[in-house]
């Protein structure tokens, strides 16, 4: 029986939360939890069998021809004409959490396109899976930014830039010049990413001098963060890192369970902490020594009910 395998990245938000919606660059990260898509070819039945280990179900493309995942899928060979959907079971593992702004549905689609990649010997080099995962993500979101199927498929940080005339975005992948040790730490309380654009927007209506002198020290902050991101300056990482929160609590998007988490980092002498995604709730990102403190840092957290898990970005 063949039978291939792929992967796709989970991603975090290092610097330009909320920033990036008015064109300021942004540096985002892929981490070392990821989706991964298997598919076998099958003998003895036509059918495409979807069997999703995640999120516990099974199901037949023919069954369920407009599942999220089937969508998916279509998306993804479209305009493919030598392929021919028949006789696949595509099983979906992960150790990626779901719906935590980890960027879960850019890593399916990019872990799924390098599969079918594979079974059908397309060739595609990575840029070409980047693009096929993207036309997934359209199904996802609409009209992604395509940071999330980016770090999905490289793996690496990435410099963005959103194009505020509506073409194409910017978006570079760059070497990390060392390996940074992290912990995401999830506030329970799910975020609502238009919300706090929107918050965000109508206050920046309200006050545009605080918020032009707020985004003119973001610019400075992410400009030092990428050199020294390249360099390896981790603890100068970390002081930027606390520098970009302090700007973020300004926007007002911060909660008391993230201050807590803060907190909590900051009396433990973390390198640093912020809210990573759209803030109001989700994950916030610590940047931790090494990993006897993200051990420590994670039994502390616990104990006040938050889940937190290790991550590397390299």
């Amino acid at each position: 029986m063949v039978s291939v395998k792929a992967k796709g990245y989970g991603k975090v938000i290092l610097f330009g939360e909320h920033f990036v919606v008015y064109g300021l660059p942004g540096i985002a990260s892929g981490i070392d939890k990821y989706v991964e898509v298997e598919i076998q070819e099958l003998k003895d039945t036509k059918d495409i069998i979807f069997d999703d280990k995640v999120f516990k179900e099974k199901f037949t493309l023919k069954e369920q021809p407009e599942h999220i995942k089937s969508k998916m899928l279509k998306a993804i060979i479209e305009g493919e004409e030598f392929v021919t959907l028949e006789g696949l079971k595509i099983i979906i593992n992960a150790n990626l959490p779901a719906g935590g702004g980890l960027g879960y549905s850019a890593a399916l689609a990019v872990a799924m396109a390098g599969a079918l990649n594979q079974i059908f010997e397309l060739g595609w080099k990575q840029n070409q899976i980047n693009e096929a995962a993207y036309k997934a993500e359209k199904i996802t979101h609409g009209t992604p930014s395509g940071i999330d199927n980016s770090c999905a498929t490289y793996g690496t940080v990435i410099w963005f830039e959103k194009n505020m005339k509506g073409g194409e975005n910017t978006i570079r992948p760059f070497k990390c010049g060392k390996s940074l040790l992290c912990l995401l730490v999830d506030t329970g309380i799910k975020h609502d990413t238009k919300k706090a654009v929107t918050m965000v927007r109508e206050n920046k209506e309200k006050e545009p001098k605080k918020y032009n002198k707020l985004f003119s020290e973001y610019k400075n902050i992410v400009s030092k963060a990428k050199k020294e991101i390249q360099y390896g300056g981790v603890e100068e990482i970390g002081k930027l890192m606390n520098q970009n929160h302090a700007l973020l609590k300004e926007l007002n998007i911060s909660t008391k369970e993230i201050d807590e988490i803060i907190k909590i980092a900051t009396f433990e002498n973390a390198r640093g902490a912020k809210i990573t995604g759209a803030g109001m709730g989700g994950n916030v990102l610590i940047l931790c020594y090494n990993e006897a403190q993200q051990n420590k840092l994670m039994e502390m957290y616990a104990t006040k009910n938050y889940n937190s898990i290790k991550i590397k970005i390299s």
